[in-house]
């Protein structure tokens, strides 16, 4: 198996380390990275022949991993075996990072092995502060560069505010741009570097995919063999409330010419949090001073005497609603740990029972 070839799809020595080589002297075996995640059908890349490419193949889950959007992500590495025509996952190998979150009361990876997260939220009704910090806590969480992305610029003359908003939060990368203005774009290819593997979130119509669009727009090319451009598409959002229309359906990971790996994500309007305290903490990082500040290290912030929370929420000093929210998203984290950890164990029961069948039936 020839790992150089792997390097322009993100491989490192991080995941090398966990390979098992005496399996690899098998000639079947493969190392994949997940490109796509459809409800039948996982799509994978993987080395080919041609020294110049490597190749997209349909990949087999088995059904110990299963369900798919529980265990496997766009962006992980597996070890796979060939079987007939196809592969058929083997081992998932440790992700140096993974994004999830909580849908429907149901743990699910949304992508994995990032080097960057592009949060795209635009200049008008849509914009919400709240549902930013959320996003924040998850990079931060899983160790995660985040850009935060002030899109349709152009359709707001006050886009100041929002971007005033934005800077108030715990983020150092900020970039306000007009998806159709070059000028404004030029300071993101700072991050565009082959083999970076960047993806993009952010609510249904705050232009993710017209984003993409005019970053690749010269390279761009859909699917791995294709030698055309070939855009997105997009939708027009609604008058009343500035919501837009899913475009992207499911998470699909792409390359351009320039070897850099992007991966696009449908909208995402609920985003619960799950197994993000530290992400939480670090993205309210000026509550948390405020925290160490107080008399009693195990002050509750209710009515003790020297609390220093209290204090900078009546001078003013911490806003209220800001403050609320970091409550919030902690009860929120608390409730949703409780809940995982009551499904983790009925996993592990339907696990053991799928094994003793297994046993019985040989």
């Amino acid at each position: 198996m020839n790992f150089t070839k792997l390097q322009s799809l993100g491989w490192s020595n991080f995941f090398l380390q966990q390979l098992d080589f005496e399996q690899l002297d098998n000639p079947d075996i493969q190392v994949l990275r997940i490109s796509a995640i459809h409800r039948d059908v996982i799509k994978a890349l993987g080395e080919s022949d041609d020294a110049d490419n490597v190749v997209e193949q349909t990949v087999l889950c088995p059904l110990e991993y299963r369900p798919v959007s529980q265990f496997i992500a766009v962006g992980d590495w597996v070890v796979a075996q060939k079987t007939n025509e196809h592969y058929k996952i083997v081992n998932i190998l440790e992700s140096q990072n993974r994004i999830e979150r909580l849908s429907n009361q149901q743990r699910q990876l949304i992508c994995a092995n990032l080097d960057y997260l592009f949060i795209v939220t635009s200049a008008n009704d849509e914009f919400n502060q709240k549902r930013l910090q959320r996003y924040l806590a998850l990079a931060y969480e899983f160790d995660i560069t985040p850009v935060v992305i002030l899109s349709k610029i152009d359709e707001s003359e006050d886009f100041y505010i929002y971007l005033d908003q934005i800077k108030k939060t715990n983020v150092d990368l900020v970039y306000a741009i007009n998806s159709f203005d070059a000028e404004t774009l030029k300071p993101l290819s700072d991050f565009l570097l082959p083999a970076n593997s960047i993806a993009f979130v952010g609510s249904s119509g705050v232009g993710k995919s017209t984003l993409v669009n005019q970053l690749f727009a010269e390279t761009l090319f859909d699917g791995i063999m294709s030698d055309e451009f070939k855009p997105m598409k997009t939708a027009d959002i609604r008058d009343d409330d500035k919501k837009g229309k899913h475009t992207t359906t499911h998470r699909e990971l792409l390359i351009n010419k320039s070897g850099v790996i992007f991966i696009d994500t449908p909208g995402m309007r609920e985003l619960q949090l799950l197994n993000a305290q530290q992400g939480i903490e670090f993205t309210f990082v000026d509550i948390v001073d405020f925290a160490q500040s107080c008399k009693f290290k195990n002050c509750s912030h209710q009515n003790e005497k020297g609390c220093a929370i209290l204090t900078a929420l009546q001078s003013g000093e911490l806003d209220v609603e800001h403050y609320n929210n970091y409550k919030k998203l902690l009860k929120e984290e608390a409730f949703n740990q409780r809940q995982e950890l009551g499904a983790y164990a009925e996993n592990q029961y339907q696990k053991e029972l799928h094994m003793m069948y297994k046993q019985h039936k040989r």
